[in-house]
């Protein structure tokens, strides 16, 4: 199970592949806060990055352990 109530809203927001200002906007969390989530839950291996090289709008997105995980929260 996934602890923090900081990841779970930003695991939750993702719906589709997402730049962090959207989860940020969507989640009604600083985008600090989303950026260091995001960086938690890829290192968990339940989210993605898309674009990695790219500097800017980096898009993130579940993965199949990440919505495993989300069915049961």
């Amino acid at each position: 199970m996934l602890r923090g109530r900081r990841r779970k809203a930003v695991l939750l927001c993702l719906d589709k592949p997402m730049i962090p200002k959207e989860i940020a906007s969507k989640c009604k969390i600083s985008i600090h806060n989303v950026s260091k989530s995001l960086k938690e839950l890829a290192n968990k291996g339940l989210i993605k990055c898309e674009n990695p090289k790219d500097k800017f709008y980096r898009f993130y997105k579940i993965t199949k352990k990440g919505l495993a995980i989300k069915r049961q929260i």
